[in-house]
């Protein structure tokens, strides 16, 4: 994920202005809830992050595990910092890291217990034989727990030459773990450990999962939902997908219908019981690139709304600019007062950062209307 938005952020400066270090926010008319606070917390890089080796990586979606969270990273870069946080790399790089939470952590920083070897913070995932790890990378979507059994959705991607854009997803797949820190088995039913779905984000409502993606290219930007059985997540055939409102379900995903257009990157929903409605965080676009939105629907199917709030981002971060806001996640096992104050993490792409970048943490509080 780092690889792919530091280099479109090279092209991205021009959209950016002003050298701001503060959090502005904007509420829309009509909205349900207005954000009367935004605190930039600033990077979650901390203790935890050194003693896995880990400079620096982006991602970060999490899912509740008994007695916490599984929180999942992309690309991980690792080595040690020295004592004026200069970065000093050794160990190389892993294209996703998994991290444990414990429930009633403080939310900031958060004091992730990462999956680590003796080489510092592994990979949960292993590659196949016809998959060379110099070719491929395994990057982390979504993950539930179900019936004592971790599930983390993954996407493989294939780098095809030495240039920026030289890569290319190759499909998206299902992991299972029986403990939440630990190997992931990918599965693959029928002999084909290919699946229907990339998801961001799995919501369990309603005796079903939903699962919500981003189209894929050459189709209009925006959500696309689809859901499955708790007993056959396993099943690829068994997924159905979003057709249109009513709402309409297809087990055909040429059926497809956006959810809700507009929506560029990932996006993370979350039950929030102080709303009494879904809130979705959707990512910065390439016109408002440090800009992260908020909709809100009172079922998962919709109909979602449009934009209600955004925070617009400082343009300074880690004493670099901020060149795009990407992996917009909230963490609902962060939630305080039941949703009214809700921690969201996001990825930087920072102008001639390179690598050296980590996620930052924002802290939203919001009032009723």
């Amino acid at each position: 994920m780092k690889l792919y938005f530091n280099f479109i952020t090279l092209g991205l400066a021009v959209f950016v202005s002003g050298c701001s270090t503060s959090t502005s926010t904007k509420t829309q008319a009509g909205a349900p809830f207005e954000i009367v606070q935004c605190k930039s917390l600033g990077t979650i890089w901390n203790n935890a992050y050194a003693r896995a080796s880990i400079i620096s990586q982006d991602g970060g979606e999490s899912f509740a595990v008994p007695g916490g969270a599984i929180w999942a990273f992309g690309d991980s870069f690792k080595g040690s910092r020295s004592a004026d946080g200069a970065p000093h790399y050794a160990g190389g790089a892993e294209s996703c890291t998994i991290a444990f939470l414990p429930t009633n952590s403080p939310p900031y920083p958060p004091a992730l217990n990462y999956f680590v070897s003796t080489n510092g913070a592994i990979s949960p995932f292993a590659y196949f034989p016809d998959e060379p790890p110099k070719r491929y990378r395994i990057w982390p979507l979504g993950g539930v727990y179900l019936n004592g059994q971790s599930y983390l959705y993954y996407s493989r991607i294939e780098i095809f030459g030495p240039g920026p854009w030289d890569f290319r997803s190759t499909g998206s797949g299902l992991a299972r773990c029986s403990i939440p820190l630990g190997h992931y088995e990918r599965l693959q039913p029928h002999g084909d450990w290919h699946f229907p779905v990339s998801p961001t984000q799995v919501l369990a409502a309603d005796g079903w999962l939903y699962l919500f993606g981003i189209t894929e290219a050459n189709h209009p930007q925006g959500v696309i939902l689809a859901r499955v059985r708790p007993g056959k997540i396993e099943d690829p055939d068994a997924y159905q997908f979003y057709a249109g409102a009513g709402p309409q379900f297809s087990p055909r995903k040429d059926d497809a219908s956006t959810l809700i257009t507009n929506i560029p990157g990932q996006v993370s929903m979350a039950w929030n019981s102080y709303l009494q409605k879904y809130v979705m965080a959707s990512s910065s676009d390439f016109f408002h690139p440090r800009e992260i939105r908020f909709h809100v629907a009172d079922t998962p199917c919709g109909p979602w709304s449009p934009p209600v709030a955004r925070v617009e981002l400082p343009a300074i971060r880690q004493g670099k600019r901020l060149t795009l806001a990407y992996c917009a996640y909230l963490h609902p096992e962060l939630f305080r007062q039941d949703g009214r104050v809700m921690p969201l993490t996001y990825s930087v792409g920072l102008q001639d950062a390179g690598f050296d970048c980590n996620c930052e943490m924002l802290e939203i509080e919001i009032k009723r209307r």
